[in-house]
């Protein structure tokens, strides 16, 4: 299993693995992805094995510093094949991000069948670059398969979250969280680090009265948690976090989610079936982030807003308004679940488990 770089990587994956394992109990996987981030924290507590690379990203600006960047990615690549040949898997996954993109090549080397799967709208350089013998390159949004004109083995599967997301009770959910099943409750998310620009512009609009109140709010602040603390204007309940095992049973329970526009998080959003205010992050690569949320938004289930605006509008007035209005926030919901896929792993493993030789 390969992917590296983000979360948006790493739980695809994660979520694949587990589907496979619940179809074939003996499965034994071997993570590989950045040596730089959380992935080997998340995934040893998972009892897997994990091997972090030196792979670095090319810098776009700062040229001079991407001959650090060469002599890492050839040693990244030394560390996969080694790494691929001793564990001598069946099959191999990618998930995407710059780490993934040495192991996989080293299964392809090897001669290791492997297939992909792309989150984002527009799909980024590993993909591309290993898509063409790929067994199958499975896809999140059909406007994707057009980047990937050249291969004929693309298919549409979404991106694999979390099945409950579709099933879950919501009065369960809310009982995670200690709320009411009549509270009117939002979500705001910038994802695990959270959003400076988003949790800045909450933190003035809690300043104020609730225009219609009261709304509760779970605010996910991502790190740096105690900079938005603090009173908030009456009519507001606020539950901050920085970070929460409970995310799925939080999309569930609101009314209303704010948002970046991570491939996952949007992916999350329609397999919940919940109306959005989705506000892309401006620096992601190729804008894939305003890709993503365009998506959403031309089918209906949520409100676009870029990053720029947020010093001339407050969010949580943009919630208040669409809050007001239960039909059209219904509608919204209706649009979103329209693009939700809460199977894809499952159908994604199915495929996997078709490539494993059979004794």
């Amino acid at each position: 299993m390969a992917a590296g770089g983000t979360g948006g990587h790493l739980i695809p994956a994660v979520r694949i693995a587990e589907a496979i394992k619940d179809r074939e109990k003996a499965a034994r996987f071997l993570f590989m992805g950045s040596d730089r981030g959380f992935e080997e924290q998340v995934i040893t507590a998972r009892g897997e094995q994990y091997i972090g690379l030196p792979a670095r990203g090319f810098e776009r600006r700062k040229i001079w510093r991407n001959l650090r960047a060469v002599l890492d990615n050839r040693r990244a690549s030394r560390m996969a094949r080694t790494s691929v040949r001793e564990f001598d898997p069946q099959a191999a996954v990618g998930c995407g991000g710059y780490a993934s993109y040495f192991p996989i090549r080293a299964a392809r080397a090897l001669g290791v069948p492997y297939i992909l799967q792309e989150q984002n709208r527009i799909p980024g350089l590993a993909t591309k670059w290993l898509a063409s013998q790929a067994k199958r390159t499975f896809i999140a949004y059909e406007q994707t398969r057009q980047e990937l004109s050249g291969c004929n083995n693309v298919e549409m599967a979404g991106n694999p979250v979390d099945h409950r997301l579709a099933s879950m009770d919501r009065i369960e959910a809310r009982r995670r969280w200690n709320l009411r099943s009549d509270e009117t409750v939002v979500l705001v998310t910038g994802g695990s680090g959270g959003a400076r620009s988003i949790n800045a512009n909450v933190a003035r609009g809690l300043a104020r009265p609730c225009p219609s109140g009261p709304i509760t709010l779970l605010w996910q602040t991502g790190r740096n948690k105690a900079e938005w603390g603090g009173a908030s204007g009456s009519g507001w309940r606020v539950q901050e976090f920085e970070f929460t095992d409970a995310m799925t049973e939080a999309f569930v329970a609101a009314d209303l989610i704010i948002a970046r526009a991570g491939a996952l998080t949007v992916s999350e959003i329609a397999a919940a079936g919940r109306p959005a205010i989705l506000v892309p992050f401006p620096h992601a690569t190729a804008d894939h982030q305003t890709h993503n949320a365009r998506v959403l938004a031309e089918a209906g289930g949520a409100v676009m807003i870029a990053d720029q605006q947020l010093g001339e509008l407050s969010l949580l007035d943009k919630a208040c308004d669409l809050l007001k209005d239960r039909e059209q926030l219904n509608s919204m919901g209706v649009a979103s679940r329209s693009l939700g896929r809460p199977d894809a792993a499952g159908r994604i493993a199915d495929y996997v488990i078709s490539l494993l030789p059979r004794v």
